[in-house]
């Protein structure tokens, strides 16, 4: 007898338009590259523009753009400027994201978090495993060949200089945004992976997506309760790519992020079976 075939997944990706420092944001330049299908019965719904780098046109959208998609999973996209690697973020927090103006020049307080957010915790984690998604990410891009992203930072400050962009301004802002220590509740990254966790979404609109999605995820799951569904699970994660310049940095991003899919995908349909 063949083998049942898996259902099929849904899978919702967003990525970023420019801010300072990034007039190109290689977040969206990726999910617009993104195939609609995946082997193995996946679905993905990108979402068809850029997701502007400001607090409240993203909180804005992400009510209907879940309610539209009903992803089972959701993978929200942004640059880290300063990495050489990629990575999927462990979590996020909420009650920092005063700390920065946005491209719009405002910020989102206290008060408007707890309004969207009511009671949900100061910090949330994804709910996938993140230990067997890695494993299996680092396993499906082991024979990669990596471009030169990952040793060129004096070509990525030119380019930046010649686009006449605040390069020590824009360098600030980055290390604002994410510098943070790991968590070692999840086994320490090799500081020689292209492909590995973090835990430093930091407090802009990579971190304020990711908590904001976590909660839309939640709540979606919420109100499909049935004996199938994970009720209130946080089937949402974030990823940080770093600052890709050319079509071949770009096209290995479209090939990093397909297959992060593909084991986000795997690792759900396991726990869900569980």
């Amino acid at each position: 007898m063949a083998p049942v075939a898996a259902a099929v997944t849904r899978v919702l990706i967003t990525g970023f338009g420019p801010f300072q420092g990034v007039p190109n944001n290689p977040s969206f330049a990726i999910v617009s590259r993104l195939p609609s299908t995946l082997p193995n019965n996946i679905e993905i719904y990108t979402h068809p523009s850029a997701i502007p780098v400001a607090y409240h046109p993203t909180i804005n959208v992400l009510p209907d753009l879940y309610a539209t998609a009903k992803p089972d999973v959701a993978l929200h996209i942004g640059v880290a400027e300063g990495r050489k690697y990629f990575a999927v973020e462990a979590g996020s927090e909420r009650g920092n994201f005063d700390l920065i103006r946005d491209i719009d020049g405002k910020n989102f307080t206290d008060a408007e978090g707890d309004a969207a957010w009511g009671n949900a915790a100061a910090r949330l984690n994804t709910d996938i495993d993140l230990d067997s998604t890695i494993t299996k990410w680092q396993t499906r891009t082991a024979d990669f060949k990596w471009p030169s992203i990952l040793s060129r930072q004096m070509s990525v400050l030119g380019a930046l200089a010649e686009q006449k962009v605040d390069v020590k301004a824009s360098h600030a802002l980055s290390e604002a945004l994410g510098e943070k220590g790991e968590d070692v509740s999840v086994a320490a990254p090799d500081p020689n992976d292209e492909v590995r966790w973090s835990d430093a979404v930091g407090f802009y609109l990579c971190g304020f997506i990711y908590y904001a999605g976590m909660v839309q995820k939640s709540v979606q799951s919420a109100a499909e309760a049935s004996p199938q569904a994970r009720v209130g699970k946080r089937d949402t994660v974030f990823m940080h790519v770093p600052l890709l310049l050319t079509e071949e940095e770009i096209g290995v991003g479209v090939n990093v992020t397909t297959e992060l899919v593909q084991s986000l995908v795997e690792t759900w349909r396991v726990q869900k079976a569980g």
